[in-house]
């Protein structure tokens, strides 16, 4: 046998054996450390916390973790759990409706509260119309002419009913000074009678030629009186028809009604007064608290109904369901739990401490879960654990997150799984 087929049999001899002790050597637990890269020769080892040339690869398993703890969701309200609309498993997006509470006493509020929103701003639309009117006052040309016509109208017939009182009067008093001419005339009347009657005179009758001319005068006093008598109570009735015209004084109630024309040209001229003003400004004030306070009411019923609501506030799965369709729940009570399995990391559980120096977040990564032996994922370190969760010999070991880029590959919490850390220092 020559020499160079010598030297090629102990080099594959060679080869075999160190095939074999690779073989039989142990499984460490800690994470491994793997060249990628072909170093020089006369290169020593580094110490551990050396950053370690560009293309090595920290190897540690690990297992898939939510970064959101679980949510448990429940109502702000008390009510009949009237509709549920998810079961465990589903997977829910943000926004979506979960439960529904029994809302008919929620709408009805609702309305009346709308109702009552209306109402006050109609209020407060006629309130401050009232008192753009007032500020803005200018008097009314039409108002005035109107006023000072009927101003005019109540001075003639106050006038007029003047001068009928005057008239009136001096029917009295004529009537009156008839009166006392007819009364003088009965007074006459009844002395004539007296005269006649006057028992004196009796002795007349017994002589012939006085009895008859006595006769004559008592016969004329007698109708003196009669007629005298009448005159009286016509005089009466006359002067009682014209102290009545006196008595009713038309003239007082005209000069009344001077005065309400004459207030009303005033008030046709002057406009609103400042008191009217700011009793207008006071009820615009209240009107608009009144509205204030309409609105919040609605507000208030409308939270209420949407707190009627149950909503899934971000993406994930429901993991139970734990109240039962019809059920009556109180505020808080917990309707069903919530995962967040849009955020994924991955965590390791046993990279050793050794290692530690060789990572920083933003490294790149790749994963391969047990589920998916086949195929790679890609990730980046996020952040490095402060806290030491085990040991692996004599090492600590310390999880290292890794953000799960966004795959087609439907990953779960709790899949299992090893990640390459590369290291890309030059």
């Amino acid at each position: 046998m020559n020499k160079q087929k010598f030297i090629w049999i102990s080099l594959i001899l060679g080869l075999f054996i160190l095939a074999g002790c690779a073989q039989a050597a142990p499984v460490e637990e800690e994470a491994v450390v793997e060249e990628t890269a072909v170093l020089d020769e006369d290169t020593t080892a580094a110490p551990t916390a050396t950053p370690l040339p560009r293309g090595v690869t920290v190897l540690a398993d690990g297992n898939v973790q939510v970064e959101r703890p679980t949510l448990s969701l429940g109502f702000n309200a008390s009510g009949k759990l009237l509709e549920l609309h998810v079961q465990p498993g589903d997977r829910v997006t943000a926004g979506d409706l979960i439960a529904v509470l029994d809302d008919t006493a929620l709408t009805d509020s609702i309305a009346n509260a709308q109702l009552q929103v209306s109402q006050s701003e109609s209020n407060l639309a006629q309130a401050q119309a009232d008192l753009d009117k007032l500020v803005n006052w200018e008097p009314d040309a039409l108002a005035v002419e109107l006023a000072e016509a009927n101003l005019a109208s109540a001075q003639a017939s106050l006038a007029n009913a003047e001068t009928s009182d005057a008239v009136s009067g001096a029917n009295a008093t004529s009537s009156r000074v008839s009166l006392e001419q007819a009364e003088r005339a009965l007074a006459d009347a009844e002395e004539a009678v007296a005269t006649a009657y006057d028992p004196g005179r009796e002795w007349e009758f017994g002589v012939e030629w006085m009895r008859k001319p006595l006769e004559d005068e008592r016969k004329a006093a007698d109708r003196n009186l009669v007629f005298a008598q009448e005159q009286v109570e016509v005089a009466r009735a006359n002067y009682s028809v014209a102290w009545g015209s006196i008595t009713s004084n038309s003239a007082v109630s005209a000069e009344a009604s001077v005065v309400n024309a004459q207030q009303a040209l005033d008030q046709a001229l002057q406009g609103p007064k400042p008191e009217e003003i700011a009793a207008a400004e006071r009820t615009v004030e209240q009107a608009e608290i009144s509205l204030q306070q309409s609105q919040l009411s609605l507000e208030q019923a409308e939270r209420a109904l949407e707190d009627a609501k149950l909503y899934a506030p971000w993406d994930g799965t429901i993991l139970t369901v734990d109240a039962a369709q019809g059920a009556f729940v109180g505020s808080g009570t917990p309707i069903v739990t919530l995962l967040d399995t849009t955020q994924l990391a991955f965590h390791t559980t046993n990279l050793s401490e050794r290692d530690l120096a060789q990572i920083a977040p933003g490294q790149p990564a790749q994963i391969t879960l047990k589920a998916y032996p086949d195929d790679v994922i890609a990730g980046t370190v996020l952040r490095v654990g402060v806290q030491a969760e085990g040991t692996v010999g004599d090492a600590a070991t310390f999880p290292v997150i890794i953000a799960i880029e966004a795959s087609d590959f439907d990953i779960r919490p709790g899949m299992t799984g090893r990640v390459e850390i590369i290291n890309e220092n030059e």
